[in-house]
């Protein structure tokens, strides 16, 4: 993929960081053939080993977690049709370890949708524990074709998934740059979901594989341990003796939001940097 860098315009940091809220978690099953029917009594009994409370609503299952008045609820209900309201298949060009995904969601033609609701208040780690071990009894239950994380633009495949496994609701993207040969980023998508920042590297003369596995861990550990790295922090590079700095800044790449710059230092750091004044980069 082809990205031309834009600095021109670009909102600041601090108007980015006040922006960072809490956005509710969304996963897609895909199906080949029929998609499943949500009344079916074999999967609201598959459902109560979860929550004893889960019921049938309209068109939509809902299943609580925990108690009071305003519990973390995971909705369950029927995606879209296909072509209704600019409804299209899952994008593939960001999903790089499944050779067959492209095939499997040509094949798709209905979806179910899971989403949450009153997530507000609650932990990254509580709520994707809810909504990952609801996904994994519909997988369970109803076979689907494709498992889609529309927010951090992945796609995986259902025999691969796991509740409370990381892999798909943070997605590590690849971009190489039209205007600067050899040059390429990489980030993660998906932490902004829970207000928290996404993890970039802009390089030249890597290895993307331990740039990936770099950023995925780092973005596992903000996801477990929240907002700790402050600017000019360091993280364990991908060599042993390796210690990188890092600065928080827009995004280079959409969707707008904060994120944390892993700098690679000389001579593998691509982009205009004024170390000066502080390792930032220069619009």
């Amino acid at each position: 993929m082809l990205w031309h860098r834009r600095f021109v315009g670009y909102a600041s940091s601090e108007m980015i960081m006040a922006e960072a809220i809490s956005i509710p978690l969304v996963v897609e099953l895909w199906y080949a053939g029929e998609a499943p029917d949500l009344g079916d009594p074999r999967l609201l009994q598959a459902l109560r080993t979860l929550s004893p409370d889960a019921e049938p609503q309209v068109e939509s299952v809902v299943v609580p977690h925990g108690d009071g008045s305003a519990p973390l609820l995971t909705v369950i209900m029927p995606g879209s049709p296909l072509g209704e309201g600019g409804k299209v298949l899952p994008d593939v060009s960001q999903t790089w370890d499944w050779e067959g995904a492209e095939g499997a969601v040509a094949r798709c033609r209905y979806s179910v949708l899971v989403t949450e609701m009153f997530s507000n208040d609650r932990t990254p780690q509580q709520r994707w524990a809810a909504m990952s071990g609801v996904v994994a009894e519909l997988i369970g239950l109803t076979h689907p074709t494709v498992v889609s994380w529309p927010q951090s633009q992945r796609v995986g495949d259902p025999n691969m998934f796991a509740a409370d496994d990381l892999d798909g609701l943070i997605n590590v993207r690849y971009f190489s740059i039209a205007n600067d040969p050899g040059a390429m980023v990489m980030d993660t998508l998906g932490l902004h979901v829970f207000g928290l920042p996404d993890v970039q590297c802009h390089f030249r003369d890597r290895e993307p594989a331990e740039i990936a596995t770099m950023l995925f861990s780092t973005a596992a550990y903000l996801f477990r341990s929240g907002d700790v790295i402050a600017d000019g922090n360091t993280i364990s590079g991908p060599q042993a003796d390796e210690r990188l700095v890092c600065f928080r800044e827009p995004a280079l790449l959409e969707p707008r939001r904060q994120v944390i710059d892993v700098d690679l230092g000389d001579p593998y750091a691509a982009g205009r940097r004024n170390r000066g004044s502080g390792g930032r980069r220069r619009s």
